[in-house]
Order: structure tokens, then C-alpha cells, then sequence
């Protein structure tokens, strides 16, 4: 090890970092300033001077700081011998960034084996590539990269959100702005591939993906979901799964209206609700009016009978029998205003009902698939 001046040392052609950023070789060199350089350089002679193979940034830092010598480890070394250990003590840096770690890995690819280059980094192959991978990313793209890993930006963008990227590599214009709104919004990994995959779905919509936050964009891919749902042929076990979520959507529904809601809203929030309220009444009201037209063209006489269920108070049709809730059977003839409670018989057919059957019917009661029955009176609606 010797001191050797500054104006005597070369920086390396091939150096693997090729981006130094000043506030990082700033705090480098006043750490210089106060402490000097704790770690010698490595050289090795060349054209009467020494070129650099390890420890650029602490030789820019000295210049920075006003040194006129660094300690340095002089070595003979050849060509490939010095470019491999200079690789090799600039991947082993943590502040290394990403593009020009993968440069770096290339480089090394360029006179070592891939089997060789995983063993001598302790990494597997597959991370070999996902470092390569990089490299495939538009200029743009990559100094987007470097520039983020810059302690003195306040860029989001990470090498986790560069990855996905390639998918846009045939459109760098669209994948500068999703940088641009990652930083903008602080957007996670998860949320960006959730905008790239809904760009790749519904690529006509990319430009609404562009400016709306992530929230809108599931919004409406769940609306375009809805319609490309109701495109596909109903199956019979398509029929009943629906069946089941619709009565618990409704049950749930129920729940939360509550008038009293109006009093606590803005009036902004108000006009938001009322339009949702509304397209969904639309859209239940056409839903009635085909499940209507279907009943009356059957043969089994519809007639849109409302009644209460005796058990549990839940407003039924007649024609669904029984009870959606607790199963109970619908038509009693103690509810039928042609049921004659004092001879207990039935006014029409005049069979005998008695008021242990009338009372609680079963499904082979009489009254179970009357077409005779008639409520006594209307269903009171709910409060």
C-alpha cells in the first residue's frame, strides 16, 4: 500500500457504476474531510499511472474534499482478473442501483458462464435474469430507475414497480406517465399492477386508468366485469348460485336504509347516493317487469297476491308456497276469507279443515296449492 497523488490516478473506462449521485459523494466526502479514507483504493499500474478497480467513489469523494494523495493497494492484475473484482466489489454494495448492477452482471456474463456467475455472486440463475431483465426496459424507463435511487429524490418508483413494466414496452409513452402517477400518488406495487392488468384488459379505457386513482379504476373494470357477465349464457346451477346471492344482496340492502341517513349527509353525498339508488331501482324494475312477464305466461295461474308469512311477518307472493325465511307454509285457511272458522270448512269445496290444520298448515294440507285462496286482507308494507 502506498499514497499516490490524485493527478496520477486514472478512473476505469469500464467502471460498473456508472452513475454517481452528488448528495451520496457529498456526505462521502465530508466524511473524508473529517476522518480521511478509511479504506485504501485498488490500482494497477498502467501507461506510467495507476487506473482505479475498486473504490471510484472514495477516490471523486477525495477530489471533492480537497485531498492531494489517497491511500492505495497497487496490484498487478490483467484485463479480466481487474474488470471481475471490480464487478464483483460493486454488486456486493447495497447502494449499487439496480440498472447499473445489471449492466454489471452483463458484463460479467461477458467472460464468465452463468453457472460461474451465480456461484461466484451466491445467487441463483432465475435472480441472474431478473437483473437482465432490466436491461430490456426503455431508456427512459431505466433512468426513471436510476434517478430514483438518488438520496436526494423523493421518488416512489422502485425497481419492485420497474419489473412490470415490460409488459408496456411496446408503448414508453404510456409507461412514463404510470410512472409519472406512481410517484404522484405513491402508488404501491399491487396498485400498479392493477392498473397495468386493467390497461391489458380493457385497453380502450387506458386513458381514464391514466388519470382517475386506483379505487375508480376497480370501479369501473367492476362495471365492464358486470356487463361482460350478463354477455355469457345462464346455465341452470349459473341460475340458482344467482338466485342465492341476490336474496342475500337484498338482505343486506335492507339493513343499511335508513332514512334517517338524509339528516347526517352533505348535500354533495346526497345527489351521489340518490343517482346510485336510482340506477339500481332502474335496473330493479326492469328485473321485475321480466320476472312478471315470465310468471304470466306460465300455466299455473300467477296472480301477485302478496301475504304475510304467519311465523316470521316476511311479505311473500302466493305462489312462492312457502316461506323464504323460515319455511313455513304460506296459505292457511284461517287467514282465507273463504274459510268458515265456526263450522270449519272451506266455502267453496266445503271440505272439513280443521283449526289444528288451519292454523298450521303442512305441504299436504289442502290449502298448500289452493287456487282458491284469498287473503282476508292486504299485506301491510314495512315501516
Amino acid at each position: 500500500m502506498q499514497h499516490i497523488s490524485l493527478d496520477d490516478i486514472l478512473p476505469n473506462v469500464n467502471q460498473p457504476r456508472q452513475t454517481f449521485y452528488d448528495a451520496s459523494l457529498d456526505e462521502l466526502a465530508q466524511s473524508i474531510k473529517e476522518r480521511g479514507v478509511l479504506q485504501p483504493i485498488v490500482v494497477r499500474p498502467r501507461d506510467g499511472k495507476y487506473e482505479i478497480v475498486m473504490g471510484e467513489r472514495r477516490y471523486r469523494a477525495s477530489k471533492l474534499a480537497g485531498l492531494k494523495e489517497i491511500p492505495a493497494i497497487v496490484r498487478e492484475m490483467s484485463d479480466e482478473d481487474a474488470t471481475a473484482d471490480a464487478l464483483l466489489e460493486n454488486l456486493q454494495r447495497e447502494d449499487l442501483n439496480p440498472i447499473d448492477r445489471a449492466r454489471a452482471v452483463e458484463k460479467l456474463l461477458s467472460f464468465m458462464t452463468w453457472a460461474k456467475c451465480a456461484k461466484t455472486l451466491a445467487i441463483s440463475e432465475s435472480t441472474l435474469r431478473r437483473h437482465l431483465d432490466l436491461l430490456e426496459l426503455p431508456n427512459a424507463v431505466q433512468q426513471a430507475l436510476i434517478k430514483s435511487w438518488d438520496k436526494a429524490s423523493a421518488s416512489s418508483f422502485t425497481e419492485a414497480h420497474a419489473r412490470p413494466l415490460k409488459a408496456l414496452n411496446n408503448d414508453p409513452g404510456t409507461q412514463v406517465r404510470l410512472i409519472e402517477k406512481i410517484e404522484a400518488e405513491n402508488l404501491s406495487v399491487s396498485d400498479t399492477q392493477k392498473i397495468l392488468d386493467a390497461i391489458k384488459d380493457v385497453p380502450e379505457k387506458k386513458e381514464a386508468f391514466l388519470r382517475v386513482p386506483v379505487r375508480v379504476t376497480e370501479e369501473i373494470l367492476k362495471q365492464i366485469g358486470k356487463a361482460r357477465k350478463k354477455a355469457r349464457p345462464f346455465k341452470a346451477q349459473t341460475a340458482e348460485q344467482h338466485l342465492l346471492a341476490l336474496e342475500k344482496a337484498a338482505s343486506r340492502l335492507s339493513d343499511v336504509v335508513d332514512v334517517r341517513l338524509v339528516d347526517y349527509l352533505k348535500n354533495i353525498q346526497m345527489n351521489q347516493l340518490l343517482s346510485t339508488c336510482s340506477t339500481l331501482l332502474e335496473e330493479l324494475d326492469q328485473f321485475c317487469r321480466e320476472m312478471r312477464g315470465a310468471l304470466r305466461k306460465g300455466d299455473d295461474g300467477f296472480r301477485e297476491v302478496y301475504i304475510h308469512c304467519p311465523l316470521c311477518g316476511r311479505i311473500e307472493l302466493i305462489g312462492s308456497l312457502q316461506c323464504g325465511v323460515c319455511w313455513s307454509v304460506l296459505r292457511r285457511c284461517l287467514d282465507c276469507g273463504r274459510y268458515d272458522r265456526l263450522y270449519q270448512r272451506c266455502s267453496v269445496s266445503q271440505d272439513y279443515v280443521y283449526m289444528s290444520e288451519a292454523e298450521s298448515p303442512r305441504e299436504t294440507s289442502k290449502s298448500y296449492k289452493c287456487p282458491d285462496y284469498t287473503p282476508k286482507f292486504e299485506p301491510r308494507k314495512a315501516a
